[in-house]
């Protein structure tokens, strides 16, 4: 639960004071490369929403029969964890040049990771969505995670094309990148919410 309010906090607070970054046309890689403090921050703070990600994937896969939707979606949201974490490690120099003007491994390393960590979190609601499929108590959550499933991967398809494709959106694409992963984080937050309530029942 605590992986959405950490990030969005993280992100907003950060990218507040960072002189001329926008959340509408800046990627959010570029508050990585920032020398001192706040690069450290922000990039110890998406290593820690990794952490999370694999966390609640364990949580989650233990309340879903043991299908293999629910096994697939959890390996899938284990590599979005593990590429959140690639990603805070192998981070993006100033203005990250490591990825633009002059790729270097590190650079490289970055961008991989954060492809893994879009297409994995992305891809893995579509399969606990049909891991929750009949199953009495997740039955309100069915609908809403197949949603979410589609809101999460189409900005991600639109970014990624647009930068391999050399067709940058450069006006929004700071919002697109946002879009994909605030609806993962938000999907994050009420299942593990619906998690919290099962857990505090089997206690009592």
């Amino acid at each position: 639960m605590l992986a959405a309010p950490f990030y969005l906090t993280l992100i907003i607070t950060l990218g507040a004071i960072e002189p001329g970054f926008s959340h509408c046309t800046s990627l959010m890689s570029l508050l990585g490369g920032v020398t001192g403090v706040r690069g450290l921050a922000f990039n110890l703070g998406v290593v820690a929403t990794g952490v999370c990600v694999i966390l609640f994937s364990i949580g989650l896969q233990r309340s879903l029969p043991s299908t293999w939707t629910a096994k697939v979606g959890s390996v899938l949201f284990l590599i979005g964890g593990l590429g959140l974490i690639g990603a805070g490690i192998f981070h993006c120099n100033q203005d990250c040049r490591n990825i633009l003007a002059d790729p270097t491994v590190v650079g490289r390393s970055h961008l991989i990771s954060s492809l893994f960590a879009g297409m994995g979190t992305g891809l893995a609601l579509f399969f606990f969505w049909a891991a929750m499929r009949g199953i009495g108590k997740w039955r309100g959550f069915v609908t809403p995670t197949l949603v979410a499933a589609v809101l999460a991967n189409l900005p991600g398809i639109v970014l990624w094309f647009t930068i391999f494709a050399d067709l940058r959106l450069h006006a929004v694409e700071g919002l697109i990148q946002r879009m994909g992963f605030i609806v993962v984080l938000i999907w994050i937050f009420f299942v593990a919410a619906r998690l919290e309530r099962a857990s505090g029942r089997d206690t009592q």
